[in-house]
């Protein structure tokens, strides 16, 4: 498997789709909770912490980091405009930046609650709602997106717009993540 993020990323976004047939993807429904929508935020969260260890490991870091305010110090320091990215669903008309917290130093609400959900499911399992899964699965987009950007700028690859997405802003043509215009901030100079 040559992309193994993505296309669990993709697995993803497949759930919430199966999902959004039962509970319209809406804010007014962003405190739903499930036991489905909890196994996707838990399944997210870890994810998050693969591939975000991985993507620091690809910045030439000296030791592991251990937790998200480790990545945040690398990732940030690396990639300045990554808590900027936004992500939308423009079915539903929704776009949100799952990183932005970053900005203030702060860790987003989302993984604060999908670690209370991990260590304490059961005081937190209203946590295990949609607007945690909505933010934590942009997450996930936006970590898989700079981990394989090389990859898929340099080789052509093109990716249908999916039910969750980067913004269309960083759209070049019908395909995200082709050659192009598209670049995230922090690649605009990358040839």
């Amino acid at each position: 498997m040559k992309y193994p993020h993505w296309q669990y990323y993709e697995s993803i976004l497949r759930e919430l789709e199966t999902i959004s047939r039962y509970v319209e993807i809406s804010p007014y429904n962003y405190s739903t909770y499930s036991t489905e929508l909890t196994k996707i935020l838990l399944s997210t969260g870890s994810e998050i912490d693969v591939v975000a260890k991985l993507l620091c490991k690809n910045t030439k870091i000296t030791k592991s980091p251990d937790n998200i305010k480790e990545y945040q110090r690398i990732l940030c320091a690396k990639f300045p405009g990554f808590h900027d990215v936004e992500i939308s669903l423009p079915k539903y008309i929704i776009s949100f930046k799952p990183w932005y917290d970053w900005l203030q130093n702060k860790t987003p609400e989302w993984c604060i609650c999908y670690n209370k959900v991990k260590h304490e499911k059961d005081k937190h399992f209203r946590e295990g709602n949609l607007k945690n899964v909505l933010f934590a699965t942009g997450g996930l987009c936006v970590l898989v997106s700079y981990l394989y950007y090389n990859d898929f700028i340099s080789k052509n690859l093109g990716i249908m717009p999916l039910f969750m997405f980067l913004d269309r802003k960083y759209v070049s043509g019908c395909k995200v993540l082709t050659k192009g215009n598209f670049r995230l901030p922090d690649f605009e100079n990358d040839g």
